[in-house]
């Protein structure tokens, strides 16, 4: 949420939206296409993130006032979809794990 501007960046699974509303009325300001399995929504400043189970992390931008836009979508490995922001660094963590494949045994 961006309690100065007073909106709430919603991140939806079916669809697969990052939607962008206001706390005054609940309008839709911005409805914007994002990876599958979205796990976290954070905003950092001006930018709004999606972090996917499908590998993805959407950056959402405001363009012009009122108009977001996905200006990047970066590749993250599959399953980092749990998000945390450092305020001070602005440094992004996207946790994940590697898995062998199981032995028969």
């Amino acid at each position: 949420m961006d309690p100065g501007k007073r909106r709430l960046f919603i991140g939806c699974r079916k669809p697969q939206k990052l939607i962008v509303m206001s706390t005054d009325d609940g309008s839709i300001i911005s409805d914007l296409p994002i990876g599958q399995g979205v796990d976290a929504t954070k905003l950092d400043g001006d930018q709004g993130f999606a972090s996917c189970a499908d590998g993805s992390l959407a950056v959402a931008s405001e363009k012009t006032p009122g108009k977001f836009e996905i200006v990047e979508t970066l590749k993250t490995p599959p399953g980092a979809r749990t998000m945390g922001i450092d305020p001070t660094t602005h440094t992004i963590y996207l946790p994940t794990a590697e898995f062998e494949e199981s032995k028969p045994g």
